[in-house]
């Protein structure tokens, strides 16, 4: 039977902070009232690059740990591009 439009549950993506998972914020997450999942799909995605450094939650949560972006050297020496060629 296929769900109607009014039943599907709103989609909510949840975004990590710098070093840690989308397990570990599942993990937090998972102490909010219990109601609050019944009504929403939420999903938890990795960042696109495994972190580097020490993440603070090192020895709470176990790794990996996961960054959404690589900050480039090039652009902190030569500042940010103005245009896209190509």
């Amino acid at each position: 039977m296929a769900t109607s439009q009014s039943e599907k549950k709103m989609k909510i993506l949840c975004l990590h902070g710098f070093r840690t998972s989308g397990s570990f914020l599942q993990k937090q997450i998972s102490k909010w009232d219990p109601s609050i999942f019944s009504q929403f799909d939420l999903d938890f995605p990795d960042g696109k690059y495994p972190a580097g450094g020490k993440s603070e939650i090192e020895g709470i949560f176990p790794p990996p740990y996961f960054g959404w972006f690589q900050f480039d050297k090039r652009v902190a020496r030569c500042g940010a591009a103005k245009g896209l060629r190509g």
